[in-house]
This record gives structure tokens, C-alpha cells and sequence, in this order.
């Protein structure tokens, strides 16, 4: 849900796979994106990280935008909003030289007339090096109990997700598939590191994101600044009309702890 993830399409394992933990600084981000600003003007997320040493906490809160209440006679009586929220904790370890990741997420809903829980895990590795400077992140994702209304049980996104990540100079390549149940999603993407002298560092990133079976595919683009301990990133989805998340603008800021 970040800016620096979905510049780059979308591939996120190689910025949020536990088992990169030790591999990474400590930090704090906060994120606040309005989405499918084109079909709606109230829909929004907020997404909460902190960081540190081997232990990862986060939270994404996801706000429907107001809906109407009615009556059995569809009479408009009143209004509420809907939302939902995913708490997560991850942790990074060691099995001799390889690195694993493990996640738990709590996931709970609340659309007006029902609430509901259910609990969702990952487990992760990174491999480094795999071939002169490849790495490879590699994640089964979203397993565990679906949240339940009544009779209806929703479906977990359970996903196979691999990615691999490779720097040439100043320039760093992204790519990801995640294979799902009858589909597989690909994100591919490239960044450009420039450094300022005694001010900071620039990076130019952009990406492209492919789910035939949804008919979603578009080009994303970002920038981020680096400035003493503060991180800043933007990015945004371009595409015409049809596309429900086109003009999706994020922004993502990060202090190192």
C-alpha cells in the first residue's frame, strides 16, 4: 500500500518480506491514499509501519466512504461507514545462513449490520546473491481462517509470490509474480539513484503492473527523496477513464528510529 512499492508495479516483496528485516533499517512510515478517486471522492486508506530490529508491526485501515441506509421500502433513513482493518505482526529469523519470515494478521470488518474477525499468516525467505548480485524473495501469503457473515464465508487472497530483484550502478531492476487461484498478477519495475552532495539522495522509479484476468494493466510512476533520517516518497498510477484506480496518487513518509 505504499508509494515506494507501487512505483515500482506493484512489486512489493523485495520492501515488505519479514525475512529482509535484519537487512533493513529501523523506521516508522505513514501512508494516506484516496482511492478510485475517478468513480468516488470518499474512499480512503491509512497504512501505519514501525520497524525494529528483527520485529515488524502495521496497520491498514480501509474507509468505504459513507453509505445510505434505507428501509425493507428502500426509504433513506440515515447513513453510516462501513470499514475494514488488517493489524499485522512480523518477525525475522535465521535456520543456519538462510533467512525466513513470519507473519500473522488479524483482519476484521465492520459493514454497519455485521462485524467479523479472521486471522491470515505468511511465511517468507530471502535469498541473497543467488546468482553474482540476484536476490531472490520468495512468500506464500494469506493462508489461515477467512472472516465469516453468517452463512457467508469470505475468500483469503492466498497467493504464491516470487520476486527478484537485481542493481547495475546506480540503477536497481524489480520483478514479481504472484500466482493465485486461476490468475497470476506480474509487476516490473526499475529505479534511478542520485545522489546530491551534502543534501540527499533522489530516486526515479517507475513500473508496470499486469492482471490479464481483471483486466488491469498500467504504467506507475514515483519519485522519492532521502534527507538526513526522513524518507519521502510519492507515486501514481497512470490510465485513462475505465481504469478504476487511474490517477492514484500515494504518499508515503518514513523517519528512521
Amino acid at each position: 500500500p505504499t508509494a515506494q512499492v507501487s512505483s515500482v508495479g506493484n512489486v512489493f516483496l523485495p520492501f515488505t518480506n519479514p525475512a529482509r528485516h535484519t537487512s533493513q533499517l529501523d523506521m516508522v512510515g505513514f501512508s494516506r491514499v484516496n482511492w478510485m478517486s475517478n468513480i468516488t471522492d470518499d474512499m480512503f486508506y491509512t497504512h501505519f509501519s514501525v520497524k525494529k530490529n528483527m520485529i515488524k508491526f502495521d496497520m491498514l485501515a480501509f474507509n468505504y466512504g459513507e453509505q445510505l441506509e434505507t428501509n425493507n421500502n428502500g426509504v433513506v433513513i440515515g447513513d453510516f461507514t462501513p470499514s475494514s482493518a488488517i493489524w499485522g505482526l512480523s518477525y525475522n529469523g535465521k535456520i543456519k545462513d538462510y533467512n525466513y519470515g513470519l507473519k500473522a494478521k488479524l483482519i476484521s470488518h465492520n459493514l454497519f449490520s455485521q462485524k467479523t474477525l479472521g486471522t491470515a499468516f505468511d511465511i517468507s525467505t530471502y535469498l541473497p546473491k543467488v546468482y553474482k548480485d540476484l536476490d531472490v524473495d520468495i512468500a506464500l501469503r494469506n493462508f489461515g481462517v477467512a472472516p465469516t457473515f453468517g452463512n457467508f464465508k469470505t475468500k483469503l487472497p492466498t497467493s504464491l509470490n516470487v520476486a527478484i530483484t537485481y542493481p547495475y550502478k546506480q540503477w536497481m531492476f524489480y520483478e514479481q509474480h504472484n500466482i493465485m487461484k486461476k490468475t497470476m498478477t506480474s509487476g516490473f519495475g526499475v529505479s534511478y539513484k542520485y545522489e546530491v552532495k551534502d543534501q540527499g539522495i533522489i530516486f526515479g522509479k517507475m513500473g508496470y503492473f499486469i492482471d490479464n484476468m481483471h483486466n488491469l494493466t498500467y504504467p506507475t510512476f514515483g519519485l522519492d527523496l532521502k534527507y538526513d533520517r526522513y524518507f519521502i516518497g510519492m507515486s501514481y498510477i497512470y490510465g485513462d477513464e475505465t481504469l478504476p484506480v487511474s490517477n492514484t496518487f500515494r504518499l508515503t513518509i518514513n523517519m528512521e528510529i
